[in-house]
């Protein structure tokens, strides 16, 4: 009975440990921080953080807060803007909420907690990466929102912290695999790297 008590306990705490280590945030070691910023193209990510954008054009659109599939998101970051038509609201596309689902009693208002955000878009693309941008809010509070060339997200800056988006484009649509949470210093340079794999 002690050994069969001694197992299920080993192997519940063997499953939560797997679990849970799947779905936390993750330090990069400081010897392999380089290579996993020069895998993300970091210089360029830099490049476009660094340039200034001034010739914007105001628009309102839509606020989705993250499904629980994301870790805290720095600023706050609206996951329907995930893609530049801001039409995006889960990670993976198999777990979409179809319209279909909404019309059988759930709310909208599930999906869309806080109304609409006003949202800044340059009408100049990003330095060497060639998307577009996205500003939301003001001063030490505004996110920058920096897109690839094909509309998804690339990455985004919020005060001491630039997230970085990696896409598997394997699929049919490309699908979200990890994000990395970049600590950064004067003139961004990285001062530490987390992982957040989906």
């Amino acid at each position: 009975m002690n050994f069969l008590l001694l197992f299920i306990l080993t192997f519940g705490f063997f499953f939560v440990e797997l679990f849970a280590s799947d779905s936390k945030i993750k330090l990069i070691p400081k010897q392999k921080t380089a290579k996993v910023l020069k895998s993300v193209a970091y210089a360029t990510i830099r490049s476009t953080v660094m340039a200034t954008y001034s010739r914007l054009e105001e628009k309102e659109t839509t606020y989705n807060a993250c499904s629980d599939e994301f870790p805290s998101m720095p600023g706050d970051f609206p996951c329907n803007l995930l893609d530049f038509s801001g039409t995006t609201d889960q990670v993976n596309v198999q777990t979409e909420i179809s319209d279909g689902e909404f019309a059988e009693g759930r709310d909208p208002e599930d999906m869309n907690p806080s109304g609409k955000i006003r949202i800044k878009v340059s009408k100049e693309k990003s330095r060497n990466l060639n998307g577009n941008v996205i500003l939301i809010g003001e001063g030490e509070n505004q996110l920058s929102l920096f897109y690839s060339p094909k509309g998804q997200i690339s990455h985004y800056h919020f005060q001491n912290t630039i997230v970085i988006f990696v896409w598997n484009h394997n699929e049919d649509q490309p699908q979200l695999s990890s994000l990395y949470f970049v600590k950064v210093g004067g003139d961004y340079f990285p001062e530490e790297v987390k992982e957040y794999s989906f």
